[in-house]
């Protein structure tokens, strides 16, 4: 095969050392550029679009690294998707860093050490094919360091990307290291790419197309075939006997993929000519926001069809296409770089609509590569009218602009990713009307005001655009149960059953407003369905044995109760089943925003235990805390008082309880005082040294006329 891009005689004629020393600085300031650039997410929080039901309601992630949680996540399918490797990293984090939901750290260290490496083995692959560690050290950082790999590494959900492009990457490595004379070697690396492309594809089944890709790098940079009949007849049968261990795991993989997403009902359906039109669309998406990385947002709306994008989209693709074809003997790595773009992106291009996003920043984290290696050629051509030094000036000077440029605004938009607040805002002010913005106004207008109504108006209008988001409906529900009453409420979960694709979600959802309604035995039966529907491990499932206790005890099955009780460990050892126990299932509700029903629950307990100094606190804490209560402040100052007065001796809780409630009454000094006086029971020592450091928080808060206020994070809104 003719027409490799010519070797750079200059570093051939090296000393070896020298050279090695070169390809070593290069690579070393590259893993430690692209890991400081994205280093401030390590501080930052977890976000509320899908990082809590991957982290921090995924039982089987917090529980850590074992054999049971090892083998669960190879024997379920979870969240839309197949992919073991995925949940099982992220109990080596909470393993091995301690990451909690939390104390999220270590999720995000794994995430940039893994962007860190992925960016080290393609300079080497780059490396290896153009011989030159300039070029190669530029060409990778342009990938790496650009604003769309963003969403892939400050997002811990997107874990996927970073962990199949490392072992992606790794199995191409392998498979070009096996195609060169080394004796016996060959199979066994053969056979270790195998491995780690099974490995990648147990991460994120986008990695499908790999076996292409590996078709595309025999031609170049491997030279196996020819573009000419008689070099392809000669080779087809050696080159896709390489490739059929690799087909066939792809195609294994693509049905765990569809097979999972039938399962939730979450593959969306498109009559084929309407996606094919939206293919090279979708195409363009990419190519614009690669060469213009501005407006980047994690949930993009479908892109619209229209006929005037269809035929610029067209274009765009058609114009390099032939431009690389043009290319194929001088640039062969232009032409295999293109395919490596377009072919990559095949499994998100829109023909198959997996899940809700057509489009998404993330999707391009592999397919860009391409784009570097398709640039490789540029840096060999020279400059008309330029010196040699002049020619490498220009090149340098562009190289060094667009880096600082994309670095200036990569990190610019990490800080959208440090936390919802910020995340959700950034979207708000490019699309006021965002699925995402109207529910996320909604959930505000109930915490700080409990205002139902101005919630549902806006929740009705996210559900018109996303006619299938379970949160919304939910929160409907919810807007509809505390405006008017739970019959309503279940009237409308039954008129939307259909929308709620997760199995045992619209179960569990019916049997909470059933309860709500006092219909204990259908509460029952919607317990045992939900609980049959949802994942083992779903935090749900505590709900559900709650949800079954009351029920129960409210029926006076006390057998029924226990039953449901002892499959809880807080409850193995217990004999009887009392209303105190019920407290987790309506702080529950309260977190909600089913504040009401809670109220009277709490109500009900304190009037039962009217002693129980620990029961008053606790009550006391919940309404002080909230930032909207249906409970008056005044309630929450006497349950606090009666639980200071009711103890022998002072007790620096029930203190900092009585300060909160005083201050959520608006009586500031007073809660300094308090507060102050509980600081001064806990002894300075290092085991007291957090609960210390919350008093101080909270005179400081007081001491700026601040009441503090504490909204749990509920697993539904």
């Amino acid at each position: 095969m003719s027409g490799q891009p010519p070797q750079n005689s200059q570093i051939a004629s090296q000393n070896p050392k020298k050279s090695a020393k070169t390809v070593f600085f290069l690579g070393l300031l590259l893993f430690l550029s692209v890991f400081l650039l994205f280093s401030p997410s390590l501080r930052y929080e977890l976000v509320a679009i899908d990082d809590i039901h991957y982290i921090s309601y995924n039982q089987l992630v917090l529980s850590g690294l074992s054999w049971a949680s090892v083998r669960a996540a190879f024997t379920g399918f979870y969240h839309q998707m197949y992919a073991p490797l995925l949940w099982v990293s992220y109990m080596v984090d909470v393993t091995l860093f301690k990451a909690t939901p939390d104390n999220p750290w270590g999720f995000h260290f794994t995430n940039v050490l893994l962007h860190s490496l992925n960016s080290l083995l393609l300079y080497f692959l780059l490396l290896a094919w153009c011989k030159k560690p300039w070029h190669a050290f530029v060409f990778t950082a342009l990938w790496a360091l650009h604003p769309l790999r963003v969403e892939s590494v400050a997002w811990v959900t997107e874990r996927k990307d970073v962990l199949s492009g490392f072992f992606g990457l790794l199995s191409i490595g392998c498979y070009l290291k096996a195609q060169q004379p080394s004796g016996g070697r060959r199979l066994g690396c053969l056979l270790l790419s195998l491995v780690l492309f099974a490995c990648g594809l147990l991460a994120k089944a986008s990695l499908t197309p790999i076996p292409l890709i590996l078709l595309l790098l025999d031609y170049w940079p491997l030279r196996r075939y020819d573009l000419n009949v008689p070099s392809l007849l000669r080779s087809a049968p050696r080159l896709l006997l390489d490739k059929v261990p690799f087909i066939l795991l792809s195609f294994a993989s693509a049905i765990a993929a569809v097979k999972a997403h039938q399962a939730t009902y979450s593959i969306g359906n498109i009559p084929l000519a309407k996606g094919l039109l939206e293919v090279p669309i979708h195409y363009g998406f990419y190519l614009f926001k690669i060469f213009r990385p501005r407006n980047l947002f994690p949930l993009y709306p479908p892109v619209n069809f229209s006929w005037s994008d269809f035929c610029l989209a067209c274009g765009l693709l058609f114009v390099p296409t032939v431009w690389f074809w043009g290319l194929r003997r001088r640039h062969p790595n232009a032409g295999v770089g293109w395919l490596w773009f377009l072919i990559m992106l095949l499994p998100v291009s829109g023909l198959v609509r997996f899940g809700a996003q057509v489009v998404a920043d993330r999707f391009s984290y592999l397919p860009a590569i391409g784009l570097s290696i398709a640039g490789l050629f540029l840096v060999h051509r020279s400059i008309r009218f330029l010196p040699r030094k002049g020619t490498i000036l220009v090149w340098t000077l562009l190289a060094v602009g667009l880096l600082l440029g994309l670095t200036a605004r990569t990190l610019q938009y990490m800080r959208v990713w440090e936390n919802s607040e910020r995340l959700i805002a950034h979207i708000s002010t490019l699309v006021p009307s965002h699925p995402l913005v109207l529910n996320d106004r909604a959930v505000q207008a109930v915490k700080r005001y409990g205002n139902f109504k101005t919630a549902q108006s806006d929740l009705e209008t996210a559900l018109l655009i996303s006619p299938k988001d379970h949160k919304t409906l939910v929160r409907l529900a919810i807007c509809i149960h505390e405006q008017q009453n739970p019959t309503s409420a279940i009237e409308f979960l039954k008129q939307r059953q259909n929308a709620f694709v997760v199995a045992g979600e619209w179960e569990f959802q019916m049997a909470q407003f059933v309860f709500l309604s006092a219909r204990y035995p259908e509460t029952l039966e919607y317990v045992e369905l939900a609980r049959n529907g949802l994942l083992a491990d779903d935090t749900a499932q505590n709900n559900l044995v709650f949800l079954g206790m009351a029920a129960a005890f409210e029926l006076g099955e006390m057998e029924t109760a226990l039953s449901y009780a002892r499959q809880l460990p807080r409850f193995q050892q217990q004999t009887e089943i009392q209303l105190e126990d019920f407290l987790p299932l309506h702080s529950f509700f309260w977190n909600s925003f089913l504040r009401r029903d809670s109220l009277a629950y709490f109500r009900r307990l304190v009037d039962a235990y009217p002693t129980r100094g620990d029961l008053l606190n606790n009550v006391a804490w919940i309404l002080a805390t909230a930032e909207w209560s249906p409970a008056p402040p005044e309630e929450a100052l006497e349950l606090a008082k009666r639980a200071v007065a009711l103890a022998p001796v002072d007790h620096p809780v029930l203190l900092d309880t009585l300060a909160v409630a005083q201050a959520n009454f608006g009586d500031f000094e007073i809660a300094i005082q308090t507060a102050q006086q509980a600081l001064q029971l806990v002894p300075d020592t290092k085991e007291h040294a957090a609960f210390r450091q919350r008093l101080l928080d909270r005179i400081h808060l007081f001491q700026n006329r601040q009441p503090y206020h504490v909204e749990q994070d509920p697993r539904l809104l």
